[in-house]
Formats: structure tokens, C-alpha cells, sequence
């Protein structure tokens, strides 16, 4: 099953020049393929048994029951839930910063949340007409793996803040933050190295942070009985 991703930029670190253009992506899992509903375009998240450890990595076991998006640029998303959680993991090469941005539509109220990990963790909430001012840090029922820090380096214009490459960046948002067992959602990775520039990428295709009838559904599994 195939599904196309639109680049667009989405403000985090500060990074190289950002390329716009539409590209191709595939959602595939490590194990099953990531599903839609008969009765609607809805992709249905991946249970798990065991809540990952926040450590910038998702490629090890503990993400093995992910779905996985794999986008252009050797970049990947994983996605997989608990009974209180969704688990999001966006995975880059060595060269890339793998900034993540989840916006989620509240069924309740209407309004859109963004989401966002890089150096900093903030949520914004779009009230139909513009966006609030980043809340950064003052986390509210979510948390994530942010952008290490690496010291400073040598600039023409002085020191500058030097932030580790390769990590992957890892986000948990309890399920009690939005009502439901389906959510609509827009996944956004930035930071992510294609030749000489650095490229974004956005699911799915031609989706606008504002307009959440261009976002795609996504549905919680039944929670596995193994252990």
C-alpha cells in the first residue's frame, strides 16, 4: 500500500535551506502491514504490549509491533499505541536532526494541536484563525525525546549552539489528551538531510496545517492479549 507525502517546511532548528516538492512514500510495518477500515480511509495503529524506553533509538525490539511509514531520504515514522498512549518515533540518517511534528484535531472542541520535538518541546493550538505562541516546555499530557544538545561551534559571526545529529526523536501522547478512538492527524519530519539540502517531509500528500479535512484518520487496534 503506497501513500504519497508532500514536503513543506515546519519551523524547528535552524537548518540549511528547505527544498520544496512532492514525493512518495510507502506505510509499511515490521511485521503487519498497516491497514484501512472497510467503511472508511482510516489507517489502523499497531497495538503494543511494552511501552518503549525514550532513549532516541526505534529501531530496536521494543518497536517491532510499530507501523512504519517509509519516506523518502531513508527516513522512517513508527507508530503503535498501549492502552493510555500513542507511541511516534521519527527515524533519520546519521547526518539528519529528525525534527517531528504530530498535529491532532480535537474531535471536542475543533481546534488543532501541533505538537513539536526538536531542540525544544512546544505545543501551539489553532483556534480556526491563527495560531497560539509556541507553550514551550509547559507539557501537557504528552512528552518526547528533543534534539540533544552538543556544545557550541565556531560561526563567522561567533559561537553557535551545536545540536547532535543521527538521534532519533521519540514522542508519547497520552490518549486521554484527545477524545476517541480515532484521530485525525498530520505527521511532519524536518531536519532530514537529501544531498546538500535540508528537506521536510509531510503526511499525507497536499495536507495544509490549518485545514484538517487534507489530514488523514487514524484508528486505535485492539490491544494484544499476548504478553
Amino acid at each position: 500500500m503506497q501513500h504519497k507525502l508532500s514536503k513543506t517546511f515546519v519551523p524547528g532548528i535552524i537548518l540549511s535551506t528547505i527544498v520544496l516538492s512532492l514525493v512518495t512514500a510507502k506505510v509499511v510495518a515490521t511485521e503487519v502491514i498497516a491497514t484501512k477500515d472497510n467503511t472508511a480511509d482510516v489507517i489502523t495503529i499497531n497495538s503494543t504490549n511494552k511501552a518503549p524506553l525514550f532513549d532516541g533509538r526505534c529501531d530496536k525490539d521494543e518497536w517491532n509491533s510499530a507501523i512504519k511509514f517509509e519516506l523518502p531520504a531513508n527516513t522512517f515514522v513508527y507508530l503503535m499505541h498501549d492502552k493510555h498512549s500513542l507511541y511516534v518515533c521519527a527515524k533519520g540518517k546519521a547526518e539528519d536532526y529528525a525534527v517531528i511534528d504530530i498535529y491532532v484535531e480535537h474531535a471536542k472542541t475543533g481546534y488543532l494541536h501541533k505538537l513539536h520535538a526538536s531542540a525544544q518541546l512546544g505545543e501551539r493550538v489553532f483556534n480556526g484563525k491563527e495560531w497560539s505562541k509556541p507553550d514551550r516546555w509547559n507539557l501537557k499530557d504528552w512528552s518526547g525525546f528533543w534534539v540533544p544538545y552538543a556544545g557550541r561551534v565556531e560561526a563567522e559571526d561567533g559561537l553557535k549552539p551545536n545540536f547532535l545529529k543521527g538521534t532519533h526523536r521519540e514522542m508519547q501522547i497520552l490518549r486521554k489528551k484527545f477524545p476517541g478512538d480515532t484521530w485525525n492527524m498530520m505527521i511532519s519530519v524536518s531536519g532530514v538531510n537529501d544531498g546538500e539540502n535540508s528537506t521536510s517531509f509531510s503526511y499525507p500528500e497536499n495536507a495544509v496545517d490549518t485545514d484538517s479535512s487534507t489530514w488523514a484518520k487514524f484508528s486505535f487496534s485492539k490491544l494484544s492479549s499476548a504478553k
